[in-house]
């Protein structure tokens, strides 16, 4: 069954939908009155919805059903510094998302190409790629924070450097649901030294140096399966 998002869901038995994914359903998937379909709000509830007008701007169904499911465990959330282009990161961020993070929060840091960052096309990347992949959550996606301020108020995980010393896997972790990864130049010497004062530890993500984006997505896979 097709799935579509709607971040609110009416709470009654008939309703209409927005008028950008009536045409969608109707116009563009030629869907007409007693197709099925699920709508998602990205936070557990799923809708079963019948088309009772499929009117291509002002589509009207009807609730079959409804469930709600709960997430299992904490989930994985990635902190990472945006690159300069934000294909890579896009790109990323429909990884991620199939892959199965559960947060995602970018961060201001010392060496730090890009310091603005609109959420808007991230958040349509993100809402495609839930759908793709049949999910029931939606990625959440935090605009930037400073390094400082988040390590203070999120402690505990893994920090993914370039940097000599001793580093974990990130499967050998006590606390595998967070990551932290740098900008292209890496953190800076005191960022980590901040990052281990609240209890994260040094982690490693294989052999190879990793761009940022994919060092963002092979944390996730790492955290996820761990």
């Amino acid at each position: 069954m097709r799935r579509f998002f709607l971040l609110q869901i009416p709470d009654s038995e008939t309703f209409h939908l927005p008028e950008e994914e009536s045409k969608h359903i109707v116009r563009v998937l030629r869907s007409e009155v007693g197709d099925r379909f699920l709508l998602l709000n990205g936070k557990g509830l799923i809708v079963t919805a019948e088309i009772t007008d499929a009117h291509p701007k002002k589509c009207q169904v009807k609730v079959v059903s409804k469930e709600t499911k709960v997430r299992v465990g904490n989930g994985f959330h990635l902190a990472i510094a945006p690159t300069k282009n934000l294909d890579r990161m896009e790109w990323m961020v429909e990884k991620i998302v199939e892959i199965g993070a559960s947060k995602l929060t970018f961060l201001n840091c010392d060496r730090s190409e890009r310091v603005q960052l609109k959420l808007d096309r991230l958040q349509r990347v993100a809402i495609s790629a839930m759908k793709q992949a049949q999910h029931d959550f939606l990625l959440e996606i935090e605009g930037l924070q400073s390094f400082s301020d988040f390590i203070a108020n999120n402690p505990n995980g893994g920090i993914a450097h370039c940097m000599d010393g001793e580093k974990k896997s990130v499967r050998e972790l006590d606390f595998p649901s967070r990551i932290l990864i740098g900008p292209e130049g890496d953190f800076s010497e005191s960022e980590l030294k901040q990052a281990l004062k609240h209890g994260y530890e040094a982690v490693h993500l294989g052999e190879s140096r990793l761009r940022t984006e994919t060092a963002g997505m092979v944390a996730c896979v790492l955290a996820v399966n761990s």
